[in-house]
C-alpha cells in the first residue's frame, strides 16, 4: 500500500483591534469601560491551563496510564468511547516517546477554546509506523471548571517511512468512504485488479458505514526499494445499524514502487476476529 502525505500545518493568527473615538470626556471613559470587560473576559482564560491538558494527555501515553489518558476527554462523548477503544491495545502493546511542540490557543472563551497542536512520537517497542509527527486540531470545553478534550481531529500525519504514508491513506479513504482516494492507493498497472478494487470496496461502501481503526503495521524485513509486504492489524467497527459484525482483522499488504510512489496491488486477509 502507499501513501504520500504532506503535513500542513495551519498558523493561526489572532489580533484583536480597539478603536475608540468619542466626541466628550463622558463617551470616552464609557468605551474605555467597555473595551476593559471585553479584555478582562479573555484575560480570564489562561492558556497554561489548556498547554497543560495537552501535555498531561501526551504524558499519559508516555506513562501507559489509559485512565489518565481517557481523564483528558470529555467522558462519554463519541470521541471518548473511540479514544477508550483505539489505545485500550495501543497502551497494552506499544511503547513510545510521544512531545508536544508548536501548541497554540485559538477561538478561546470561558467555556470553550480550540487549541492546535504537533505531536512527534518514536517507537521505543513496536511497528514501524508507530515513527511519526501528527498534527491536531482539538476542540475542548470546560468541565467542573476544568478543561476537557470534546472533540479532536488529526489533520495531517508525516511518517518517517514514506510507505505508512500510503498505508494510513488507505485507512482514512475507507473512513471518509472517499472511492476515488482509496484508488489512489492501488496499483493500477493491471486493469483487472484494479477494477476488482473498485468494484468489491463500492459494494462495502454501499452496504455498509464503517470506521477503521489502524492498530498496527510493520515493514517485512525483505522490504526493497521497489516491492515490499507490510504485516497490519486493523479493528472496523461499524456505524450503522446493520448485520455487520465488528471484528479485528489480520492480513498483509503487498505493495510496489510506480513513478516513485508505494501502491498497493495484494491484500491478503490472514484472521478475523469477532469484537463487541
Amino acid at each position: 500500500m502507499k501513501r504520500n502525505l504532506i503535513v500542513i500545518i495551519i498558523a493561526a493568527v489572532v489580533s484583536i483591534s480597539l478603536v475608540g473615538c468619542g466626541a466628550s470626556n463622558s463617551s470616552e471613559k464609557k468605551d474605555t469601560k467597555q473595551a476593559t470587560k471585553k479584555e478582562s473576559s479573555v484575560v480570564n482564560v489562561n492558556d497554561n491551563d489548556i498547554i497543560k491538558l495537552i501535555n498531561d494527555k501526551t504524558k499519559a501515553i508516555n506513562d501507559k496510564n489509559l485512565n489518565n489518558y481517557l481523564d483528558t476527554f470529555v467522558k462519554d462523548t463519541d470521541t471518548y468511547n473511540k479514544e477508550k477503544l483505539d489505545k485500550k491495545d495501543y497502551i497494552d502493546n506499544f511503547k513510545v516517546k510521544a512531545e508536544v511542540s508548536n501548541p497554540k490557543v485559538l477561538n478561546v472563551s470561558d467555556k470553550q477554546a480550540q487549541v492546535q497542536y504537533v505531536v512527534n512520537t518514536t517507537k521505543i517497542n513496536g511497528p514501524g509506523f508507530l515513527d511519526n509527527k501528527s498534527l491536531y486540531v482539538d476542540n475542548l470545553k470546560k468541565v467542573d471548571n476544568k478543561w476537557k478534550i470534546d472533540s479532536e481531529d488529526v489533520l495531517n500525519v508525516e511518517f518517517k517511512d514514506d510507505i505508512y504514508e500510503t498505508v494510513y491513506d488507505n485507512i482514512q479513504a475507507l473512513n471518509e468512504k472517499d472511492i476515488n482516494k482509496y484508488m489512489g492507493t492501488i496499483d493500477s498497472s493491471n486493469t483487472d485488479d484494479y477494477n476488482k478494487f473498485k468494484e468489491n470496496q463500492l459494494d462495502i461502501f454501499d452496504k455498509y458505514d464503517l470506521s477503521y481503526n489502524l492498530e498496527e503495521a510493520d515493514v517485512f524485513d525483505s522490504k526493497s526499494d521497489k516491492d515490499t509486504a507490510v504485516g497490519f492489524i486493523e479493528t472496523i467497527v461499524k456505524r450503522d445499524n446493520s448485520d455487520f459484525k465488528n471484528n479485528k482483522t489480520t492480513g498483509v499488504m503487498h505493495l510496489k514502487k510506480i513513478n516513485n510512489q508505494w501502491k498497493i496491488f495484494k491484500i491478503d486477509i490472514q484472521k478475523t476476529e469477532d469484537i463487541k
